[in-house]
């Protein structure tokens, strides 16, 4: 009879852990594997937002299919701030965001969204230096780190927090000694808070290891030129990409006064090489194609590949290349490509199979991602297409995968 009454004790306990456990599971948000997908206000406002406009942005999302193909994040970005009080409590702009940014987050929250948010690693924010944001100055994290960040991520509940390093490079701070503060006092009050160190440049093998993502680049601008470049920056950092750890080419410009074809040769490459989806435009005022870009279901897949493989050039003749990435697992015969014209002319991009670690004579089929036009069987040792100026195609191959291919010897390289 003790025995029974024992095992049954013992029963019920297990049956209360399991069901604290589940309570647990189902409280707590799940942590972003992939790559982050949104909206942040700085490249069309600056620092000129309200709370009002925010919403609309909001409501925009939702009702023009963002959100249903994956879009999450409403980050506020520099500007939304009202300087300190007495007791050097942070303050939300009393004009501007006068509900407060609690309201702002629930409002974002009660639409199936994620909220984010901004600071500076230093005293001052870029705002406050470079954009006459006066009543910004003193908001920075510096010596309030743990009163700050409990009040955006805890009080004002906010799920990623953006860190810039303007305040923080006047003082001459040391950047990994410093984010590794912030980072650790961030996750210690909510560790499922999203981080992403703004320096401006890859700041160091240090920031994988404790960042979820890292800017790589100075800001970027709505010109193909500054698309370039900041593909060029990011094209040997690959390996520096993993689940949950991305590296950052800054805000999408689609929709921002580039053409159709340069506006889908940058949406494609951010999504080949993993960095974040955030738009950077105006969400009101998207035209019929900025909507059919920003919502193509195929091309952001490959960015949210669970295999976080990030895509590498691997045919390089100056203004045309080829770009690939393994998707599912490194042998899975699945492979999205990109030929990226670089040139003012329309030029053809020609690549063998076995570059991109396609078994051709085992047979392979492939689909163009933006015209959605899907391909007969192929044994072709190569293919070869006509690519317009300053533009992209994007195409999925599936096939055998040649065995101890590309991707795999480049990861087992990297590692020694």
């Amino acid at each position: 009879m003790k025995r029974t009454i024992l095992l049954t004790c013992f029963l019920l306990a297990l049956v209360s852990v399991k069901a604290q456990n589940d309570q647990l599971s189902n409280s707590q948000p799940e942590q972003n594997k992939t790559p982050i997908m949104g909206w942040s206000s700085w490249n069309h406002f600056w620092i000129d937002i309200d709370e009002k406009m925010i919403r609309e942005q909001v409501d925009v999302m939702v009702r023009s299919g963002m959100k249903d193909a994956g879009y999450q994040f409403i980050n506020i970005d520099d500007g939304y701030f009202g300087g300190r009080d007495a007791s050097g409590r942070l303050l939300a702009h009393p004009r501007k965001f006068s509900s407060g940014m609690r309201a702002l987050s629930d409002y974002i929250h009660s639409k199936g969204l994620k909220a984010g948010i901004y600071s500076d690693a230093g005293i001052s924010t870029c705002a406050s230096l470079w954009n006459a944001d006066t009543i910004g100055n003193d908001v920075g994290l510096y010596g309030h780190d743990e009163q700050d960040l409990a009040l955006m991520l805890k009080d004002w509940n906010y799920d990623f927090i953006k860190v810039d390093w303007c305040g923080a490079e006047k003082l001459q701070l040391d950047e990994e000694i410093r984010y590794t503060q912030l980072i650790n006092t961030a996750k210690k009050i909510n560790p499922y808070v999203i981080f992403n160190i703004c320096r401006w440049q890859f700041p160091g093998k240090w920031a994988p290891v404790i960042a979820d993502s890292w800017r790589i680049s100075g800001d970027i601008r709505p010109t193909f030129e500054s698309i370039l470049n900041i593909i060029d920056l990011n094209a040997d950092l690959w390996q520096y990409c993993s689940p949950g750890h991305f590296n950052d080419m800054d805000m999408l410009q689609v929709g921002r006064g580039m053409t159709y074809e340069e506006d889908k040769a940058h949406f494609s490459m951010w999504c080949m090489m993993n960095s974040h989806l955030l738009a950077g435009n105006d969400l009101r005022n998207m035209t019929s194609e900025t909507v059919e870009i920003l919502t193509n279901k195929e091309i952001i897949a490959l960015n949210q590949d669970p295999l976080c493989y990030q895509a590498r050039r691997l045919i390089d003749h100056g203004d045309q290349e080829v770009w690939a990435k393994p998707l599912v697992y490194t042998g899975s015969g699945e492979v999205a490509v990109a030929l990226l014209n670089r040139s003012a002319e329309e030029c053809e991009i020609s690549f063998p199979l076995d570059s991109v670690s396609i078994d051709a004579a085992k047979r392979y089929t492939y689909r163009n991602l933006w015209n959605k036009k899907n391909y007969p069987v192929e044994t072709a040792s190569a293919l070869s297409f006509k690519v317009p100026a300053h533009g992209v195609i994007v195409l999925k191959i599936q096939g055998s995968s040649i065995p101890f291919n590309v991707f795999q010897k480049a990861l087992k390289d990297s590692k020694e």
